[in-house]
């Protein structure tokens, strides 16, 4: 559903409720007092704080994706490209802002059982950037072994993972020696030499 002004005050006061409780609390009560609507507004958009959070979790997606294509947009090579991408999810870990963030979504899997065609799309922004930095590499021959689609979606699932391992309170790594890890796996998993890395 397309937001309206209302629609759109309600999402940024629930920004507001969730960065102000350190992303650990969304009340509904809370984000219609903050946006000044009734009850009747804030269920007009969403039905339920399930709703709520599947707007939050689409609209922080295209926020990161932004992120994540001008972080990749930045280098050279599609070796490099490949290393900031994962580099930048895995290292939202050591970003206070983002962390808490992402661990407000990584909580959310039932959300992501119920709305997977809805989240699809902001998947899919998140790893433009990779598959585009696969694609290249295997036009250039720095990719010998890849496949976009299915590298993409491995990637993406071993970077969440790793992200989610740093958030931990507790983590067995540094995020700085998983993102080593991973960018080295990932490359060797590619057909790159470690000269070329």
């Amino acid at each position: 559903m397309s937001m309206d002004a209302d629609g759109e005050r309600v999402l940024t006061a629930a920004w507001r409720v969730l960065e102000r409780s350190n992303f650990e609390t969304c009340k509904i009560e809370r984000i219609m007092k903050e946006a000044d609507v009734s009850a009747r507004t804030f269920y007009r958009y969403f039905a339920d704080k399930d709703e709520l959070l599947l707007a939050l979790m689409r609209d922080e997606m295209a926020r990161s994706s932004l992120h994540l294509a001008a972080a990749v947009a930045a280098a050279e090579r599609p070796v490099d490209k490949v290393a900031i991408w994962i580099s930048a999810v895995i290292g939202a870990a050591s970003d206070p802002r983002r962390s808490a963030r992402a661990r407000l979504f990584s909580a959310q899997q039932p959300l992501t059982r119920k709305y997977p065609n809805e989240l699809a799309e902001g998947v899919a922004l998140l790893t433009a950037p990779l598959r585009a930095a696969l694609a290249e590499g295997i036009a250039s021959g720095d990719f010998k072994w890849a496949d976009p689609d299915r590298d993409t979606a491995l990637i993406y699932s071993l970077t969440g993972g790793e992200m989610s391992e740093a958030l931990a309170d507790h983590p067995a790594l540094s995020t700085s020696e998983r993102i080593e890890a991973a960018v080295a796996f990932v490359l060797r998993s590619l057909g790159v030499p470690p000269s070329e890395r």
